[in-house]
């Protein structure tokens, strides 16, 4: 059974307008106002609730609910007439936040649900959906290119590491311009021979077999070939850089014309797609080197979405490790859970070097390895030397001198999440204030107030 959401504190003049559009995505949210009423709904209901810190009660609502329902997974909309409100939120730790105005996809797939697929959605696009998450600079900036990139037709390339989420933007691209009920096909140009893709694009071999001149003739593919299966939508040539050069040079000549001949027929017919391609952070030398023809880059990389990887997106990890950790526990079919600041804080200055992927793992074995409903640090560091020793690399020095890097570098990350805020470090942390100083001499971490003087409230850089 799906949840159901419960929404805490939401001002009366905004409920219209809330419901309308959580009403679009297939969302009946359950308005209550004080804690027993929010207890008596998650008695009937298996629900997510969604506290509004507009409300100063908000967060001592929120305690009430956690103290009789530990395990109750919560969101929160942050007012930004409240300047208190996100440290009430990192008070009563929840570390989903969202911003007005409330993101209704979102919502809808926290909550279990799943959006109408077309009969060509891609279906790891779902899957990932819960990755646009945008409080970050960085994927902000990502998210205004796609959002340019899909006010026209022409070709668009999505830049970035691995599994940090290229497949997911191309597809936000293809949604926001030709429509999410559109085509949308997907070819892997690094898997497979070049004769095994050539056929998946082509559905031909071309006689020429490799051939690369400017032939000025017409491209003839079959009616199940993925450039045909594309037409009125888009086509994805992920890692469009490893395709061998024989098949670049049909699709340079293809993309050119605009136009193929189908099957038999001696008739050509207009392409009408939109090419979409994804590449590794390489690609501009990979074109200047040959091993992109420029012809084909000139056509498919007209729009450009550089991906920021995860260990650039430190605020948005908050709210992706709540997702993803939700996703984890309905999947393993186990209760919900929530992470504490410390784990939270460690969890945010991990390096993810296998970006969203890695995190999944990582949360995939929290939730399996904590047996109450919250994960600790403990548990963090347990999970962490299991699911990512193998990306490690020997350090010298003894064991003593790891563990001030470690310390070092997390103490560092932490106080940076928190602007320098060394109340809020130390709340994260665990420590009394006076300790965070102690470790903070010892270990050399330099700090400042915003005024450029020492003032025992703020961090400067590093």
């Amino acid at each position: 059974m799906p949840n159901s959401l419960i929404y805490l504190c939401c001002p009366p003049a905004e409920r219209l307008t809330t419901e309308t559009m959580l009403g679009a995505v297939g969302v009946s949210p359950r308005w209550v106002d004080d804690a027993p009423s929010a207890l008596a709904a998650l008695a009937r209901h298996r629900g997510v609730v969604i506290a509004d810190f507009g409300d100063p009660r908000a967060a001592s609502i929120v305690s009430e609910i956690k103290r009789a329902r530990p395990a109750t997974f919560f969101l929160a909309v942050t007012a930004p007439a409240r300047p208190a409100a996100q440290a009430e939120i990192e008070r009563v730790g929840i570390p989903a936040v969202f911003h007005r105005p409330l993101n209704a996809r979102m919502v809808s797939l926290l909550l279990g649900g799943q959006p109408e697929e077309g009969p060509h959605r891609d279906a790891s696009a779902v899957q990932q959906a819960t990755s646009i998450v945008a409080r970050s600079l960085a994927m902000r900036r990502a998210l205004e290119a796609v959002e340019h990139a899909a006010t026209s037709q022409a070709g668009a390339l999505v830049c970035g590491e691995s599994g940090s989420g290229r497949a997911m933007l191309a597809r936000e691209i293809h949604d926001r311009s030709a429509g999410p009920d559109a085509p949308f096909v997907r070819v892997n140009c690094s898997e497979g021979p070049g004769d095994e893709l050539e056929l998946a694009i082509f559905g031909t071999i071309d006689p020429a077999h490799g051939e690369a001149t400017d032939r000025r003739r017409v491209e003839r593919v079959a009616s199940g070939s993925a450039l045909v299966s594309a037409r009125g939508g888009t086509l994805f040539l992920a890692h469009l850089a490893d395709a061998p050069e024989r098949v670049q040079a049909r699709l340079a000549r293809v993309l050119r014309d605009g136009e193929v001949i189908v099957g038999i027929s001696r008739r050509a017919v207009p392409l009408d797609l939109r090419p979409v391609a994804s590449a590794a952070p390489g690609w501009d030398l990979a074109v200047t080197d040959g091993g992109v023809r420029d012809d084909l880059a000139r056509r498919v990389a007209v729009g450009r979405v550089d991906v920021p990887p995860l260990r650039d997106r430190r605020d948005d990890l908050p709210l992706l490790a709540a997702c993803l950790l939700d996703q984890a526990c309905r999947s393993q079919n186990i209760g919900l859970k929530s992470i504490d600041s410390a784990a939270l804080s460690l969890l945010t200055a991990l390096p993810w070097r296998g970006n969203g992927p890695e995190l999944e793992a990582v949360l995939g074995a929290l939730a399996r390895l904590a047996q109450g409903p919250t994960i600790r640090i403990e548990h963090v560091l347990a999970s962490v030397s299991l699911e990512a020793a193998g990306q490690r690399t020997a350090s010298s020095g003894t064991l003593r001198d790891a563990r001030a890097r470690f310390e070092r570098d997390y103490i560092t990350a932490v106080l940076e999440q928190h602007h320098g805020r060394i109340p809020d470090a130390a709340r994260a942390l665990g420590l009394q204030r006076t300790n965070l100083y102690r470790k903070m001499r010892l270990l050399k971490i330099g700090w400042r107030g915003h005024n450029g003087g020492t003032n025992g409230n703020s961090l400067g850089g590093r």
